[in-house]
C-alpha cells in the first residue's frame, strides 16, 4: 500500500478518472468500466490506473482499448485538477480482482451446498461421544411444538454436554409447554427473540430435519457441524453427523445410554429429563414403541433415587380448566367413518382464545379418541391459519401413520405421526379423511 505524496496523489486521480469515465468519456467502444486503484510511481511520472472491466471477452477488450486510446485527453483533464508542475502520464491496465472475488464466492457457495448436501455421517455412540469430545461449546435445539420427548430429550442431551465439561445453550422456536417447565434447566432455555449465543456446532434433538427447529436454524452459520440426535426414521438427516435408532422408544432412552458409554455418572437431574421423555413418548408404557429395553432403562432412572410417582401425576393426570373446555370441543364434534374404525375431530384457532388457553392446551387431546372402542385412527385437525392446517395421528399397529402421511409430506412413528398441511381446515378434513378412509378399506 502507498504512503504519502504518491498515495495522496493517487487518491486525486482515482476521483477524478472515476468522474471523467462516468460523465465525459463518449467513446462508443467503452461499457461499463469500474476504476478499483491508481498506482502511482515513485517518481510520479506515471499513474497506472487499474480498472474493472464488465461484458464479455469480445466488450472487454474494445472497453480497453477505447481508455488507452483516451488516456491523453484523460490526462489532460486531470492536470486541470492537479497542482503539478508535470502531471502524470495514464496508463490503463485491466484488473481481475473482481473476478477473482466472484469466483471465490462461487467456489465458497458450492462448498457450502455441498456441505448442506453431504450425507450425515452416522455414528455409534461411542464414536459420536468421541467427537463431541473434540467441540467445546453447544446449542442444543428441537423441533417446534416441542412434546415430553422434545424438551426432555434435548434437556438431557444439554446435562450430558455439561457433565463433560462442555458449554451449552438450549434454545427452541417456541414456549416450553407449562407442563414440562418445571424440569430441570427448563428455565434457562431461550427464544429466537434472544442475542444469538456463542456457539461451535449445533445438536438437534428428537428431530432430523434442519426445517422443523424453526428460527434456531437462521443461528446455524456456514459450515458449523450439526449433530443429530433422534430416534426416527429418517431418509435424509440434515446432520454432519449424529445418532439415529428407530429401536429406541424415546430420544430420553438414548440420553440414557450416552451417559454409560461415555462412563459418566446419570445425574439426577438428567434422570428426570430422560424420565419424562420416555414416558411420554410411550404414553406411560402403553404405546407399541415399548420395549424391554425401555423397562430396563427405566429401572435404570428409578435406582437414581428419582420419584416418579409426582412426575406422572403432572404429566398425565394434572388438566388446566382451559384444556377440560377444549376436550368439551373435541368431544362434542367428533365423527366416525368407516364403521367406526376412524374417529376425527377439529381445533380451530378460535377455540383457544374463546378458552383462554395455550397451544398445549391441546396436547393429549387426541388419545381420547383413540381409546373409543373400535377406532383403529384417530386424528384431529388443528387449525393454525385460514391457509393452514396440522393433522395428527394417533393408530393401531397394524396401520402405519407415517406411511400413509408420507403422500402428504409428514412422518413420525407408525402409530404417532404428524402433517403440516397448506390447506384451510374445510379443505383438509375432506381430503385426508376421504383418503383415509380408502386406504383403511385396502389395509387388512
Amino acid at each position: 500500500m502507498q504512503t504519502g505524496r504518491p498515495a495522496r496523489v493517487g487518491a486525486l486521480i482515482h476521483e477524478e478518472v472515476a468522474r471523467l469515465i462516468t460523465r465525459g468519456l463518449k467513446d462508443p467502444r467503452i461499457g461499463f468500466v469500474s476504476v478499483m486503484s491508481v498506482r502511482m510511481s515513485t517518481d510520479l511520472r506515471y499513474a497506472n490506473i487499474h480498472v474493472s472491466l464488465f461484458g464479455e471477452e469480445k466488450e472487454r477488450k474494445s472497453s480497453l482499448i477505447g481508455l488507452r486510446n483516451s488516456a491523453g485527453w484523460v490526462r489532460r483533464e486531470v492536470g486541470k485538477h492537479l497542482r503539478m508542475r508535470v502531471t502524470p502520464e495514464i496508463r490503463f491496465f485491466e484488473d481481475d480482482s473482481l473476478d477473482k472475488v466472484y469466483h471465490l464466492e462461487s467456489v465458497l457457495e458450492t462448498i457450502h451446498r455441498e456441505q448442506d448436501e453431504a450425507p450425515m455421517l452416522h455414528l455409534g455412540l461411542s464414536d459420536l461421544v468421541a467427537d463431541m469430545r473434540k467441540t467445546e461449546s453447544f446449542l442444543v435445539t428441537s423441533h417446534v411444538s416441542p412434546d415430553g420427548d422434545a424438551v426432555g430429550g434435548l434437556l438431557g442431551v444439554a446435562h450430558f454436554l455439561r457433565a463433560m465439561g462442555k458449554t451449552v445453550t438450549c434454545a427452541l422456536h417456541d414456549p416450553v409447554p407449562a407442563v414440562y417447565r418445571g424440569l430441570p434447566g427448563a428455565k434457562d432455555i431461550i427464544n429466537c427473540e434472544a442475542e444469538r449465543p456463542r456457539f461451535q456446532a449445533l445438536v438437534i434433538v428428537d428431530v432430523a430435519s434442519l426445517a422443523r427447529i424453526g428460527a434456531v436454524r437462521d443461528w446455524l452459520e456456514p459450515g458449523q457441524k450439526v449433530f443429530v440426535v433422534d430416534h426416527h426414521l429418517a431418509e435424509y438427516p440434515d446432520g454432519t453427523a449424529g445418532f439415529i435408532d428407530s429401536s429406541y422408544a424415546a430420544v430420553g432412552e438414548i440420553v440414557v445410554d450416552l451417559f454409560e458409554t461415555a462412563d459418566i455418572p446419570l445425574t439426577m437431574g438428567a434422570a428426570h429429563c430422560a424420565y419424562v421423555a420416555q414416558v411420554t413418548d410411550t404414553g406411560g408404557y402403553r404405546y407399541v414403541n415399548t420395549t424391554a429395553r425401555s423397562h430396563r432403562i427405566a429401572a435404570k432412572l428409578h435406582e437414581t433415587g428419582l420419584e416418579t410417582a409426582p412426575i406422572c401425576e403432572t404429566v398425565f393426570s394434572a388438566m388446566s380448566r382451559p384444556k377440560f373446555d377444549m376436550l368439551c370441543h373435541v368431544l362434542a364434534r367428533a365423527e366416525f367413518r368407516a364403521d367406526g374404525a376412524i374417529a376425527a375431530s377439529y381445533v380451530s384457532y378460535q377455540d383457544l382464545a374463546a378458552v383462554g388457553g395455550e397451544k398445549e392446551d391441546t396436547g393429549g387431546l387426541i388419545n381420547y379418541l383413540r381409546n373409543v372402542d373400535g377406532v383403529r385412527v384417530a386424528v384431529l385437525f388443528t387449525q393454525v391459519d385460514a391457509h393452514t392446517t396440522k393433522a395428527s395421528f394417533r393408530s393401531v399397529p397394524e396401520f402405519n401413520s407415517a406411511v400413509f402421511l408420507a403422500q402428504f409430506g409428514g412422518g413420525g412413528h407408525a402409530a404417532a405421526a404428524g402433517v403440516t398441511l397448506d390447506m384451510s381446515l374445510a379443505e383438509a378434513m375432506p381430503t385426508v379423511l376421504d383418503r383415509l378412509e380408502r386406504a383403511m378399506k385396502e389395509s387388512p
